[in-house]
């Protein structure tokens, strides 16, 4: 009997298109703002058709979330709480932690990090969700994967007490350079003054860690 060849169930999502649409996005919220920006502009602006954009992302919102994920992956903290990581020596969780911060101090730094904090301050009135949209996306997320993080180290510690542990080590990172960035006040911090500042903030987040396991 002849085999019957099935015809595909459909065409994967074109990785390509997703970038493309991610990138103008981004460029249309922080040139635009939010609220002037429509997925039928984004369709136009990445060259792509309504259709296409709506096939990666159900709404604005939804496209918002996704293109704040993409910048903590190019700064390798979309997951911060790894698997293999329960395995990990004292001195190779330290040593995780402090690459992680290196990171965040890094991506904080970042101008259109910088620009975005903008865009959500100055639309937050007026477009509240945009806010949660970006705090569930960013900040949120972290403190989350970085709580589980810690508590996959150190077992005995309590949801509450890994959960206040996770925001104090990024507000440790913040710092005064965040605020000044905000403001709009010049700030400047190479890459040597990060990695510097970054440490010295895990030294002092571990001062708050429990000692045993």
């Amino acid at each position: 009997m002849a085999s019957v060849k099935q015809s595909p169930v459909g065409r994967p999502k074109s990785l390509q298109k997703r970038t493309q649409i991610l990138a103008s996005a981004a460029e249309l919220f922080l040139s635009c703002g939010f609220a002037p920006t429509s997925m039928d502009t984004v369709a136009k602006h990445s060259a792509v058709s309504k259709q296409t954009v709506y096939s990666h992302f159900a709404n604005k919102d939804e496209l918002f979330a996704a293109v704040i994920d993409q910048k903590c992956q190019e700064y390798q903290l979309s997951d911060i709480n790894q698997p293999h990581l329960l395995a990990l020596t004292n001195e190779g969780f330290r040593g995780h932690v402090e690459a992680v911060a290196i990171q965040f101090v890094a991506l904080l730094q970042d101008p259109m990090v910088t620009a975005m904090y903008n865009v959500i301050i100055s639309e937050a009135k007026s477009q509240p969700q945009l806010a949660s949209v970006f705090y569930d996306a960013g900040p949120k997320r972290a403190v989350e994967q970085f709580q589980a993080c810690l508590q996959g180290q150190y077992l005995r510690l309590a949801n509450s007490e890994a959960h206040s542990l996770a925001i104090d080590f990024f507000n440790l990172l913040k710092g005064e350079y965040h605020m000044q960035s905000l403001l709009g006040i010049p700030f400047k911090m190479d890459r040597n003054e990060q990695v510097t500042f970054a440490q010295q903030a895990c030294h002092k987040f571990f001062c708050l860690l429990p000692i045993t396991h």
